[in-house]
């Protein structure tokens, strides 16, 4: 399977905005009320098959690396991807 690896780097963004593009890439637990409710908020890698290797660093299926690496862009980050092939049962469902 076409697949790419995908690494960004939020250097030159504040903190917020840093935070902001992780949580909207990997997503993040919510706790409201003294932690008494638990959310999990997801973020767009968890809706395609991805594999995440670190906070920066992941490998999706190229018919949906363009949408992550435009989102990477339009906030700001800076972004390296590679073109690889990956068998498909690596691959999360």
């Amino acid at each position: 399977m076409k697949a790419t690896l995908i690494t960004y780097t939020a250097k030159g963004l504040s903190k917020t905005e840093s935070s902001r593009l992780s949580k909207a890439l990997i997503g993040y637990k919510d706790k409201s009320n003294n932690a008494k409710y638990v959310y999990n908020r997801v973020g767009i890698l968890k809706f395609m098959k991805a594999i995440i290797i670190c906070k920066s660093a992941f490998i999706v299926p190229k018919n949906k690396a363009e949408k992550v690496i435009s989102l990477i862009k339009e906030r700001g980050g800076k972004i390296l991807f590679w073109n690889i092939n990956l068998p498909e049962k690596y691959f999360k469902i």
